[in-house]
């Protein structure tokens, strides 16, 4: 059978690398046939004995460059450019400043999920399966999925060098007892120190009348609370209103953040703040999953004093389980930046680099094993195909350089 080049994806992109991903396949499924990869013309990368989706980082390459990438498979023909793979694509600027600390983040990790897919509810549930909407269920493989995406999402962390990992809430699918032991199991895999606070689902326990104490079965301190990185700060915040698939930003903790941003202000440390839910200016809270996000009235609260604090370079977010950066008038340049789950498609983490000059750099990566990247692959057509176009996001939203001007 004739092989083709099938469902290629520029994934990101840094100042020096590019990583991309593709199948090849010959018309009953992925098959192993070797295959070339060039940059502008030049062979880099050399792939054999691997079917399913094969994950390519290719480093070296010029800053702030236009690139083109170029695979070959002997009796395939080329690739036709599209939004997810570009005919040529541009490596970020250099960096002109002084690393000084870089941590990884997950988010909505679901622990104990049951199953994924499926036809969506008005308010974003999951409902019944049909063949336009299937299902994905803990049990069709040995060890269940919410399980190895996350030890893999982890093992890759560990060999990534940084310094530390914060995980964004939605950590126990429902908030109860055995999921947080789990997710404490699988957090002491990670080799550096790691931080966490809770999402909706943390608290959903409740709903079926078993309430715990997600932060102590995890050995972490309740959130609010800031750490400290390189000279910068990382604010770690609660927006769960504890039963509710939304959040909220009441007047306590309102004020527990003005104090701390008054005190970064005056000491002119650059500050992330890290949070589940996405903030939802009125105009557009009725759209989905802005319907689940932060309350319009809160929403604007906090992006107001925001505003008021350049010191802020960005607001890293979990709860959407999509790559999305957006900006808003009363808060000025500070990016609110959204990054998808780590349990589906595409499957993975975030990559931040801290420089001394008030600048971040995001990278969101994939989760490269090989169990994983069939996994997310099997997911990304979900939804009668519309679920890859929602989570992805463009790759200027994935990868970024921010801030500066200290």
């Amino acid at each position: 059978m004739r092989l083709a080049i099938s469902d290629p994806e520029l994934f990101g992109v840094t100042e020096s690398s590019a990583t991309f991903s593709f199948t090849v396949t010959d018309g009953s499924g992925p098959v192993d046939a070797p295959a070339r990869i060039s940059i502008n013309g030049e062979e880099r990368f050399f792939l054999e004995g691997v079917s399913g989706t094969r994950l390519v980082r290719i480093e070296g390459l010029s800053p702030d460059a236009d690139h083109r990438i170029d695979i070959q498979v002997k009796g395939a023909a080329a690739i036709d450019p599209s939004p997810y793979f570009p005919e040529t694509f541009r490596t970020l600027p250099p960096v002109g400043a002084e690393l000084v600390g870089s941590f990884a983040t997950l988010n909505d990790i679901h622990v104990g999920e049951p199953r994924f897919g499926g036809m969506l509810t008005s308010d974003g549930e999951l409902a019944g399966e049909s063949a336009e909407y299937p299902v994905v269920h803990d049990t069709d493989t040995e060890i269940p999925y919410w399980r190895f995406m996350n030890e893999d999402a982890i093992a890759d962390i560990n060999q990534s060098r940084v310094e530390l990992a914060i995980t964004k809430g939605d950590i126990a699918d429902m908030g109860r007892r055995e999921q947080f032991e789990d997710a404490a199991v699988l957090f002491s895999r990670f080799q550096v120190p790691h931080h966490a606070f809770l999402g909706n689902h943390d608290h959903y326990g409740r709903l079926e009348s078993e309430e715990v104490d997600g932060y102590a079965l995890l050995g972490q301190p309740p959130a609010p609370r800031s750490l400290e990185l390189g000279g910068w700060c990382l604010v770690l915040l609660d927006t769960v209103e504890p039963g509710q698939h939304h959040g909220i930003f009441p007047d306590e903790r309102l004020r527990w953040l003005e104090g701390t941003l008054a005190q970064t202000r005056e000491r002119r440390v650059p500050t992330l703040l890290l949070m589940h839910h996405q903030p939802v200016p009125p105009q557009f809270s009725q759209r989905f999953p802005n319907r689940i996000g932060m309350r319009p009235e809160h929403s604007l609260r906090l992006l107001d004093l925001i505003g008021q604090h350049p010191q802020v370079r960005g607001v890293l977010i979990g709860h959407t389980h999509r790559n999305r950066v957006r900006r808003y008038p009363q808060s000025g340049a500070t990016p609110f930046v959204e990054v998808n789950c780590t349990k589906d498609y595409p499957g993975g983490w975030a990559h931040y680099r801290l420089y001394d000059d008030g600048s971040f750099r995001q990278e969101v990566r994939r989760t490269s094993s090989e169990r994983a990247l069939a996994h997310s692959a099997r997911c990304r057509d979900f939804f009668n195909g519309g679920y890859r176009d929602f989570v992805l996001g463009s790759l200027e939203n994935r990868c970024f350089s921010t801030g500066g001007s200290l």
